[in-house]
């Protein structure tokens, strides 16, 4: 018997939710403060997504959850830039 295995890094099943206009507006502020930051957004609602998928979660479920895991780092846009620009030390 053949084990399957699942990718939880394929981009092939994040749908795109509808995000409102406030949120892409948030999404978009966040983007132009920290680019960073907005990439570590939309890979966490991957995962998520696919996570959800694995989990034989109901449609709701999975799209609730991924819409959380896009916004889950939205209160950065209230960090100056200057912070979350600083350069890091790994010294």
């Amino acid at each position: 018997m053949k084990e399957e295995t699942f990718d939880f890094y394929s981009k092939t099943s994040l749908k795109a939710y509808n995000l409102d206009a406030v949120m892409r507006y948030q999404l978009s502020m966040l983007d132009s403060l920290d680019v960073f930051t907005r990439k570590h957004c939309e890979n966490v609602a991957n995962l998520t997504c696919r996570i959800c998928e694995y989990m034989n979660a109901s449609n709701k479920f999975t799209v609730y959850c991924t819409i959380c895991a896009y916004l889950h780092d939205i209160g950065k846009l209230f960090i100056p830039a200057k912070i979350l620009q600083k350069e890091r030390s790994f010294e």
